[in-house]
């Protein structure tokens, strides 16, 4: 120790002459070059350059050992509006009577944008009316029917079922007229049945004196006959006499039987009369009824065609489903003519939130979740200059799509925070349709990480094949 002291010390006293730098380089030169090349003392450039990318090696390691950076998935997509684009299209094949819009104009929910012409649809609403209405007539006129006969009035002087026609419209006195008709119809065949019945009783009753009458005129012709036969064979009578009487004593017999065989075949008939006539009655509201029945289902199906003619012909004039502009006007020509499902035109909405619609690839939709945050970034406004858009994921496809390119891909919705952006200090909207960038953070990892994994999923995947 004592010794390295006086070392130091002696190297303190000599040090001026040590440090004449000058000096030695200029003696160095007067030296053979391999001399100069030894005596020359190397530059302290190159150790300290050697020495600081040692550290930094260093640094690098321990910051790449230690030190976290963020994984982020990023998926290329565009803007949408939030409820989508609302295609305009006609219900079925017509002519083009006016166009009330014109391209890229702002239209307001409900406004008409299109009128096609509405001559064959409302003449199908005409006629339907016309047909619902007569039936409708029919029905009320054999309901009225209905009602006199369960009433049983005789007569009918007005159609008080039907009271939306004014008395003395052509189609109220035609209706009208048609039941007197119908009802002086059942009543002449009602009448014919009952005047029939009453001739059948008429002769019944005639019969049935005539053979009360042979009944009692009977025993005294028989009686005379006994009497006759009896002076016949005294001679106090002719045979001619005797034979007079017992001919009519036949007679009235035989013509009682027949009287007897007549009054019950009369009963008979009367009775059947009876029964035809209750049958009539019955046949007749069993008819009304059965027509009825089929004239509401014909009502039933009028009203049916007669609704969806009156929404055909309402749709003949299209209507803007939301507040927005038109795009792609597909039809300029008045008188043009336009197919079921032909697409006129677009309405972009005018939404107070934008949706950004992109595709993620299959590597990465695993790490990603519902309500993440996420960063859009425009293309059209390069994020290094004007920022990014805050968005969160809304939405995830259940299933994925193929791309010959770049395989699985499965659909995002994410939901912007706002749908402009500040660009030389003005607030510019965000329009449907523009490509953006969305990233997500899925996670961290080390840094060193990422160099080492090729690495090892090299050596895991190597040293296997056969």
């Amino acid at each position: 120790m004592t010794a390295v002291l006086k070392s130091l010390k002696e190297a303190w006293r000599n040090r001026h002459a040590m440090g004449d730098k000058e000096n030695e380089r200029t003696l160095n030169a007067f030296l053979p070059s391999a001399l100069e090349i030894q005596e020359t003392p190397p530059n302290p450039l190159t150790r300290w350059l050697v020495k600081s990318i040692i550290v930094f090696l260093l640094v690098g390691i321990v910051w790449a050992i230690f030190g976290e950076v963020n994984i982020v998935a990023s998926a290329e997509g565009k803007i949408l509006p939030g409820s989508r684009v609302k295609v305009i299209q006609p219900l079925q094949k017509g002519v083009v009577k006016s166009i009330l819009i014109r391209e890229g104009e702002y239209v307001k929910q409900g406004q008409p944008l299109v009128e096609l012409d509405s001559t064959l649809t409302g003449a199908d609403v005409s006629r339907l009316k016309h047909e619902l209405s007569n039936a409708e007539m029919k029905m009320a006129v054999n309901l009225a029917l209905l009602k006199r006969l369960k009433n049983k009035e005789n007569s009918m002087n007005e159609l008080a079922v039907i009271d939306q026609l004014d008395g003395d419209s052509p189609r109220y006195l035609y209706f009208n007229n048609l039941l007197q008709e119908k009802w002086v119809q059942i009543k002449a065949n009602e009448l014919s049945l009952i005047n029939a019945k009453e001739a059948i009783e008429a002769e019944y009753k005639a019969t049935k004196i005539e053979l009360e009458k042979l009944r009692k005129t009977l025993p005294i012709t028989e009686k005379r006959v006994s009497i006759v036969k009896g002076l016949h064979k005294k001679q106090f009578a002719t045979e001619i006499e005797f034979l007079q009487l017992e001919q009519e004593r036949i007679q009235q017999t035989h013509q009682l039987a027949a009287e007897k065989q007549k009054l019950k075949q009369l009963e008979a008939t009367k009775k059947q009369s009876q029964q035809k006539i209750k049958f009539v009655k019955a046949e007749t509201r069993a008819n009304l009824l059965a027509e009825i029945t089929e004239i509401r289902r014909e009502v039933s199906s009028l009203q049916q065609e007669l609704e969806k003619a009156n929404d055909i012909n309402k749709r003949q004039v299209l209507y803007a489903p939301v507040s927005g502009h038109v795009q792609e006007l597909g039809i300029t020509t008045h008188g043009g003519v336009v197919t079921d499902a032909q697409p006129l035109m677009k309405i972009v909405p005018d939404e107070e939130r934008l949706i950004v619609e992109v595709l993620v690839e299959n590597k990465d939709i695993g790490f990603i979740k519902k309500y993440m945050s996420a960063e859009i970034k425009i293309h059209t406004f390069p994020f290094t200059k004007y920022g990014v858009i805050e968005a969160e994921v809304k939405n995830i496809s259940d299933d994925a799509i193929i791309d010959e390119k770049r395989g699985l891909l499965y659909g995002l919705l994410l939901e912007m925070s706002k749908k402009s952006i500040l660009v030389n200090g003005v607030e510019v909207s965000l329009l449907p349709g523009m490509q953006v960038t969305a990233e997500m953070k899925t996670g961290k990892r080390r840094l060193i990480e990422y160099f080492l994994s090729p690495l090892l999923r090299h050596g895991k995947e190597s040293l296997r094949e056969r």
